[in-house]
């Protein structure tokens, strides 16, 4: 059986010569460029990772890049491929760091579903098109999950749930949501939400989408005597 197995394999690279080596030198390629990638972000090769970028996407990546090293320490990045085009590649990025705010240190994860366009094998372009980031007082017991749709209808009515695993009791202290649209919203302070806890001992709240395709954040805060915990969501929003 093994045997037959084998020579059915030989015979399919024989048979399919050109479009196996064409295929496997791009799945080499893609694979370099997003271990490069990955090393450089966790070694923080400034050169490495100029490399990897047209010198136009670079100058907006670096700004981002040290914008955020700033704020968070001991960054761990891990990268893989979801789907791999000649052109376009979908990557996961998981992040863990921490940081320090007003003398408390903050852990964060975020999970990252990024777009890259590539051209000659470097960094075109990259949008994020999902996003989940947690970000809670170190040593906090507090564990909150965000339920939501990953993408909406313009104009769609839909529900946001945060979900704590221990009951919320009568220490609870505040909380709160802000909801941003396409990033560029400067009139976000007016879309301030109190949120409060449902006897599920979760949270929840109606959202209602932008009627213009992009993009909405959600974040949101709870102030508990055993810490603090904040989590934003990028929600995909289409036609």
């Amino acid at each position: 059986m093994l045997h037959l197995l084998i020579i059915n394999l030989i015979s399919f690279f024989l048979i399919n010569p050109l479009s196996m080596n064409s295929a496997l030198s791009r799945d080499l390629e893609s694979h370099y460029l997003i271990n490069q990638l990955q090393r450089g972000l966790n070694e923080r090769k400034n050169d490495l990772l100029r490399e990897l970028f047209l010198q136009k996407s670079f100058k907006e990546f670096d700004k981002k890049f040290l914008a955020y090293t700033k704020k968070y320490k001991d960054t761990k990045w891990s990268i893989k491929i979801i789907s791999n085009q000649p052109k376009k590649k979908l990557i996961e990025v998981k992040i863990k760091s921490s940081g320090k705010i007003s003398d408390q240190i903050y852990n964060l994860n975020s999970n990252q579903l990024v777009e890259i366009e590539t051209y000659k094998n470097k960094i075109k372009n990259y949008k994020v098109l999902n996003e989940n980031s947690t970000l809670n007082s170190q040593g906090s017991p507090l564990i909150v999950k965000i339920i939501s749709p990953e993408k909406v209808l313009t104009g769609e009515r839909y529900e946001v749930n945060l979900i704590v695993e221990e009951p919320l009791d009568n220490s609870f202290l505040a909380s709160g949501m802000i909801i941003l649209e396409n990033q560029y919203d400067i009139d976000s302070y007016k879309k301030f939400f109190g949120i409060k806890p449902n006897q599920s001992g979760g949270l929840f709240k109606f959202i209602q989408a932008p009627l213009k395709p992009g993009f909405q954040t959600i974040s949101a805060i709870i102030a508990h005597p055993k810490g603090i915990y904040s989590i934003t969501k990028k929600i995909q929003v289409g036609l």
